[in-house]
């Protein structure tokens, strides 16, 4: 008589080394992936805004606040600051940004940016 019960056990212990592989594949697919992002040249500021922020903040778009205008020399740090944590953490309808889609160094650098003014120019100031 065939022991049905350890047949499928067996079929499942084959197959473990496989789901293994294609789990740990799927992983280290995925670190190099952001990690190839990581490593690439940061984009300048302007290609982040209108990559990313312009959908949303242009003011021809009229959906979120526009964010482009100048700030006081005296408010640049808490406003560059404010602009970190918001793409950051995201807000109501603001949404988060992951280091994959904005990267530290283009986050600080954007943040600045916005808060020197340079696109002010784009909003009709």
């Amino acid at each position: 008589m065939k022991n049905t019960t350890t047949a499928p056990l067996r079929s499942i212990s084959r197959m473990r080394p496989l789901r293994l592989a294609l789990i740990s594949g799927a992983a280290l697919t995925a670190v190099f992936s952001a990690t190839a992002a990581m490593a690439s040249e940061p984009r300048e500021p302007a290609e982040v805004y209108d990559q990313v922020c312009a959908h949303c903040h242009d003011p021809a778009m009229g959906v979120g606040p526009v964010i482009t205008q100048k700030v006081p020399k005296s408010s640049r740090e808490e406003r560059a600051s404010f602009i970190r944590t918001m793409v950051r953490h995201g807000n109501a309808a603001m949404p988060a940004f992951r280091k994959s889609e904005i990267s530290d160094p283009e986050l600080k650098a954007l943040a600045e940016a916005l808060a020197r003014g340079e696109f002010a120019q784009q909003d009709g100031e």
